[in-house]
């Protein structure tokens, strides 16, 4: 009888410990969530901090190169205006030597003429010598003569007319050749010019093309700048979101840790009083002289009974079943229907639910399954614009789709088994959204359906 009662003492109190500490082990593994969480937000700033000194680095360098580009572009500019000094220098040239060539022009017109009267003139004596009976008249002329004296001055009549022709002829000949010359001096120094000045316009455009060029580089630069500057304002804000965050979770740890300190005190007292009870029980016992272990037993097993009918497990809803949990808190903002794409303008048809909400909104699996795919909806993906995403196969032909989650807050992976309302991200507006906000779908057979009637 004795060992039967110390058995029914320790079952009431073994019963009480049952009891007291299934939400014990809730709040721990509560605790050890957020102390996840916390860990993995601590690697997430960290990686933050290193893209934006990544991103500093990057301006430093564009700062370098621009730098460097705007002493190119000035050496540039002192260049072209150098070269426009030397232009204006050799048009003065150009400009003095066309003068040369128009009176070099003058000069040839006035002689071509000389040339053509001269020419005239021989014509005409060819005309007289051809008329007279061509040169035999100069023999003619001396055997005319009357006397000694008069043959003398036919013949010096004759000589001077014959040096006139050949004086005429050598200055014929002598100023054709200078014509000649002066021509091709002219022809030579017009080609001179022609190839410096094309010289010159070459130097020019290579010069204002480098300028161009560089002109280019620093807009370039400029935009390369403002585009690292502000993907660092948005790692700055992402990591102004994730120290709230952290303190939001340490806030959370800190009250998660005091309310497991007073579930255990309370345990403990609880436990007192347990085995305060099992010692009057036993008291008893002894006074009725036993025949109370069957209702020890009882006891025992209606208090496990109870435990077990008001667990959260037995009325969770089935995943499998059709029946889903909202997974993320907010308001709806757009349901399942026909609209205007914010992004794109389009006219489409929205396949799910929009949820809003402000801050750090956890999202959960609306049932329990199977994740497809968790990552980013790349371009030819299948998931393009959807940014962040998840997608979880319930069975049943039922899947379930959660887009624009925040970046780097996916807590699942392809193939992991996940259970309803357990944490996959964080809400959030990557991909094609207007403002952090989740994207809802439900699919039956591989076609979206509307969400509504399954929450």
């Amino acid at each position: 009888m004795m060992k039967k009662r110390n058995w029914t003492s320790y079952i009431v109190v073994l019963a009480g410990a049952v009891v007291l500490n299934s939400p014990m082990q809730v709040l721990a593994d509560s605790t050890n969530e957020l102390e996840k969480r916390q860990n993995e937000l601590s690697q997430e700033r960290s990686n933050l901090n290193q893209r934006i000194e990544s991103k500093n680095s990057e301006m430093e360098s564009i700062g370098m190169e621009q730098q460097n580009a705007a002493t190119q572009l000035e050496s540039l500019l002192k260049s072209i205006e150098e070269t426009d000094r030397k232009l204006k220098e050799q048009q003065s040239q150009v400009d003095d030597e066309n003068a040369k060539i128009e009176k070099l022009q003058k000069d040839i017109a006035d002689l071509k003429e000389k040339i053509q009267n001269r020419q005239e003139v021989l014509k005409d004596r060819a005309r007289a010598i051809q008329k007279n009976g061509n040169a035999q008249s100069y023999l003619n002329i001396l055997l005319e003569s009357q006397d000694f004296s008069d043959l003398i001055e036919r013949v010096n009549v004759v000589s001077v007319l014959v040096n006139a022709d050949q004086n005429i002829i050598k200055q014929q000949k002598d100023d054709q050749e200078l014509l000649d010359q002066k021509e091709t001096a002219s022809q030579k120094k017009l080609t001179e010019l022609k190839l410096l000045a094309s010289k010159i316009e070459v130097s020019k455009n290579n010069l204002e093309s480098q300028k161009a060029e560089k002109n280019d580089l620093i807009l370039a630069l400029a935009e390369k700048e403002n585009k690292t500057a502000s993907e660092k304002t948005l790692l700055e804000k992402q990591q102004g979101s994730l120290s709230a965050e952290e303190k939001q979770v340490a806030a959370n740890i800190q009250s998660a840790k005091a309310e497991e300190a007073r579930k255990q005190q309370e345990a403990a007292a609880k436990a007192e009083e347990a085995r305060r009870a099992a010692t009057v029980a036993s008291a008893s016992e002894k006074a009725k002289g036993g025949g109370t272990e069957s209702t020890g037993s009882t006891s025992a097993a209606s208090s496990a009974g109870s435990s077990q009918a008001t667990s959260p497990a037995a009325n969770k809803p089935s995943g499998n079943g059709g029946m889903f949990i909202k997974p993320a808190a907010g308001i709806l903002t757009s349901g399942f229907s026909d609209r205007i794409n914010p992004v794109t303008g389009q006219h489409e048809s929205h396949k799910g639910q929009d949820i809003a909400a402000g801050g750090t909104v956890t999202v959960s699996a609306a049932a329990d399954g199977t994740v497809v795919f968790a990552g980013y909806g790349a371009p030819g993906s299948g998931y393009g614009g959807y940014g962040y995403v998840v997608k979880i196969d319930h069975g049943n032909g039922y899947q379930t789709l959660y887009g624009h989650m925040r970046a780097g807050s996916l807590n699942v992976v392809a193939g992991q088994r996940v259970m309803q309302g357990q944490a996959i991200g964080i809400m959030g507006s990557t991909g094609q959204s207007t403002g952090q906000h989740l994207h809802f779908e439900i699919h039956q057979n591989g076609v979206p359906v509307d969400p509504a009637p399954y929450l």
